[in-house]
């Protein structure tokens, strides 16, 4: 079966699809992922059709920023991320910005309409109040070591041992 992973950015989405799988993954030094993988982070690229077809075709986790889309697959095969730390949202605004390319920065703040008194932080903490899925993970406590037994509680993790590697590598770079 296939399972969106949908995220906004900043907010963990290609961590943790790096640690469920290996096969996921092409690089580790720098993570990078299976372009396949997260090929629909850039939804607004692709028409509704193109969409529904990648998601046939696919299966284990993709990710996605495509809200609306997720809407109208199967629910069950939406995994939502969210933080319910709001002290967090600054941070994952602050991921945000400084692993992107210039390009993607400009296409979200035009699109999100943000300025000095409307941040990311607030757009984060807005999107995951008012869109609010079946299934959502929480990664309030992805900084904590013990985090992959509580990803383990939410997706299928292929091999623990790979996952805790992923995560204590990407620890190490905080």
């Amino acid at each position: 079966m296939h399972t969106v992973i949908l995220f906004r950015g900043g907010m963990f989405g290609d961590i943790i699809l790096s640690m469920l799988d290996k096969h996921y993954v092409r690089s580790i030094y720098p993570l990078k992922q299976q372009k396949e993988r997260y090929r629909m982070k850039k939804f607004y690229l692709f028409s509704h059709q193109q969409k529904i077809e990648y998601f046939k075709k696919m299966d284990g986790y993709t990710l996605s920023h495509d809200t609306d889309f997720c809407r109208t697959v199967d629910q069950d095969q939406v995994m939502q991320i969210f933080c319910s730390d709001l002290s967090m949202m600054e941070k994952l605004a602050s991921r945000f910005w400084s692993k992107n390319p210039p390009e993607d920065v400009a296409h979200v703040k035009d699109d999100l309409n943000l300025s000095n008194t409307y941040t990311l932080a607030d757009d984060l903490t807005a999107w995951q109040n008012h869109h609010v899925f079946k299934n959502r993970f929480d990664v309030k406590n992805i900084y904590d070591v013990d985090f992959v037994a509580h990803l383990e509680q939410h997706f299928e993790v292929k091999d623990l041992k790979w996952a805790r590697s992923i995560h204590n590598i990407w620890l190490g770079n905080q």
